[in-house]
């Protein structure tokens, strides 16, 4: 036989099976089971494929504030619930040390650049004219010690000449000797007045002005870090949002700290914490311990940048991209929200032997309803298809990789192999093996029963689409 007849016969097979399957599983001696048929046509139109989840709402961006300095709270500006804008000042504590730290270090800055300054301007007039001075007072000095010397060289040839007693030479040698003295004494001091003023009319060297220069350095960081020191006297918003915690009151003694952000679904960027030092990647976690550097004095989180990590099964979450279109909504109100996909994590997680993967979908218009932590839905749209072939899902037989359909010719039902595309919630995309008008046949079986131990009696009807299935 031709191979087709061949596979037209074996699919037969294969439905008497399932039927036959069917009613020994649920009838019994005291039960009945009866096979109906019904159709169904392939039409022409449109598709969309989605995926469901649930989650929760959160936001995408939250900061953790901690003052940069210890001290008392001096004035707390905001509570719980309210909405702030960035930069505005959420609380302070006390200043005055830091205010006499800053000043100190502008002072140390303004005494280095006037060195530097004087340095560069070299030697002036009136410097000019007090270094001639000095030089001049210095060879006066000379002159005497010359003057001097000679005297006392004169006196001891006399005293010699005239044979003076022993203890009047010993006393001319002396005074020779100091004559001697003050005489190098005088010439080396304006050797010193004369090299100083060589120099200062030089001008400075390159290594002088390049230590003025780093002098100027210096002083500009402890400057800068003494208006840092300042600024982490109070608590700025690093964003507009919404305070969720506060964990202090004026008069508390705080413990200075680093303030962190998080921004984004599947990472975490540092940012300034608007106290003046820079914050570290962390969850944003809160505590209520004011006075301890880990814990944050203020929590806040931003409620138009919201998102939810739904779960998804792990049979659909191949189709999931980051960029794809979502609808969120609210499981209280029903409201519904857009999103789009922004992260899909690589590893899932396994409960009673269920495989699921966070997916995260960014809210892009957020009402002023929403909370955080309410429960939401999320559908992604996975595909979509325009003017194509569709036929409902039950009515498709899906074996391993196969799928096929009892097609209707001439009133005899023939099993038909397809190929299928997009799968919506009750659809499915047929791509090849069909043609639209074609009609299918659907096949139920109807059991009844009354009483099947272990299940309860009653005549009750249980429908069973033969061919229907599920992907």
């Amino acid at each position: 036989m031709p191979r087709r007849r061949w596979l037209n016969v074996g699919l037969g097979l294969v439905l008497v099976g399932v039927i036959a399957a069917a009613y020994f599983t649920i009838g019994s001696s005291d039960s009945t089971a009866a096979v109906s048929t019904r159709t169904t046509s392939v039409t022409q139109g449109a598709l969309t494929a989605t995926v469901t989840g649930s989650g929760n709402l959160s936001s995408s961006r939250m900061s953790s504030l901690v003052f940069g300095a210890s001290g008392t709270v001096t004035s707390v500006n905001i509570k719980v619930g309210d909405k702030v804008k960035k930069g505005a000042t959420l609380a302070r504590i006390d200043t005055a040390s830091a205010k006499r730290t800053l000043a100190a270090a502008k002072a140390s800055l303004t005494s280095a650049q006037a060195s530097y300054d004087e340095l560069v301007a070299g030697q002036t007039s009136l410097e000019e004219e007090s270094a001639q001075l000095q030089i001049d007072s210095a060879q006066l000095s000379v002159a005497s010690a010359q003057a001097t010397l000679r005297t006392a060289k004169k006196k001891l040839a006399a005293d010699t000449k005239a044979k003076a007693p022993s203890a009047t030479l010993t006393k001319d040698k002396q005074s020779v000797a100091e004559a001697e003295q003050k005489l190098a004494s005088a010439r080396m001091q304006l050797a010193q007045q004369k090299a100083t003023a060589a120099k200062d009319a030089a001008g400075p060297t390159a290594a002088e002005l390049a230590q003025a220069k780093v002098s100027i350095e210096n002083a500009q960081v402890h400057v800068d870090d003494a208006e840092d020191g300042l600024e982490e006297t109070k608590l700025t918003a690093p964003f507009a949002g919404t305070i969720l915690t506060l964990a202090g009151a004026e008069g508390d003694d705080v413990s200075g700290g680093t303030s962190s952000s998080t921004s984004g679904s599947s990472s975490s960027e540092s940012s300034s914490n608007g106290t003046g030092s820079t914050g570290t990647s962390s969850t944003g976690s809160t505590s209520s311990s004011s006075s301890s550097s880990s814990s944050a004095f203020i929590t806040m989180a931003s409620m138009s940048a919201l998102e939810v990590t739904a779960t998804i099964a792990e049979a659909d979450i191949g189709t999931l991209k980051v960029g794809q279109e979502a609808e969120v909504t609210l499981s209280a109100s029903e409201q519904t929200m857009t999103g789009t996909v922004s992260a899909v994590s690589p590893e899932g997680t396994t409960s009673n032997n269920v495989v699921q993967y966070p997916v995260t979908v960014s809210v892009t218009d957020p009402p002023a309803a929403a909370r955080l932590g309410a429960s939401v839905s999320v559908t992604v749209t996975t595909g979509s298809a325009q003017d194509t072939l569709i036929l409902p899902t039950n009515a498709i037989t899906t074996t391993g990789s196969r799928s096929s359909v009892m097609l209707l010719k001439e009133g005899v039902a023939t099993p038909t192999v397809i190929e299928t595309g997009l799968e919506g919630s009750s659809t499915t995309e047929i791509t090849s093996g069909l043609a639209a008008g074609d009609v299918v046949q659907i096949l139920t079986t109807t059991t009844s029963s009354s009483g099947v131990p272990g299940f309860g009696g009653g005549a009750g009807g249980a429908a069973r689409g033969i061919g229907g299935g599920g992907r």
